[in-house]
């Protein structure tokens, strides 16, 4: 009879070390899986802000955009225009909207400035014909300025 005693005293502690472990391995899994959640909403929070930010510049390029339009209807009065007269309405452009204008190719461009060193760049051509103007470019780039530091302390053998 002791000897039926012990051994079923074994068995009850044995399961109970199995049920520790596995209790600790659901422990450790939901601690895996709420660190991993919050990684993730960490990362559609920060995406969230770029794509809102992306969308704010956007708009404001479609302002100015639709200011550029606007001036080159009030100033294109007929058909065609020759390229003296592009230069000159890319300069007007410029001065009156605030951005940059290279005179010589009629090109009138601006950059919108968004979160995290970026900026939104838009290049008009002024065409001179009745389409007024061709988008050629509008991109996001890296605004900021960095230096990759290319240092590297390690031994040279001496």
């Amino acid at each position: 009879m002791a000897g039926q005693m012990s051994k079923h005293k074994i068995n009850i502690g044995l399961t109970s070390l199995i049920l520790i472990f596995i209790i600790l391995c659901l422990a450790t899994f939901s601690l895996l899986s709420l660190s991993s959640a919050r990684g993730d909403q960490s990362l559609a929070a920060r995406s969230a802000r770029a794509v809102t930010e992306y969308y704010r510049a956007d708009a404001e390029g479609e302002k100015w955009l639709k200011q550029a339009d606007a001036i080159l209807q009030k100033e294109m009065t007929k058909k065609a225009m020759d390229q003296e007269e592009i230069q000159a309405l890319a300069k007007k452009m410029a001065l009156e909207l605030g951005c940059d204008a290279d005179e010589e190719t009629g090109f009138v461009s601006t950059d919108i400035s968004m979160d995290r060193g970026q900026a939104l760049h838009i290049d008009l051509a002024l065409t001179g014909d009745e389409n007024r103007y061709e988008v050629r470019s509008w991109y996001v780039y890296d605004s900021g300025n960095y230096e990759i530091d290319d240092f590297m302390p390690v031994w040279d053998g001496k």
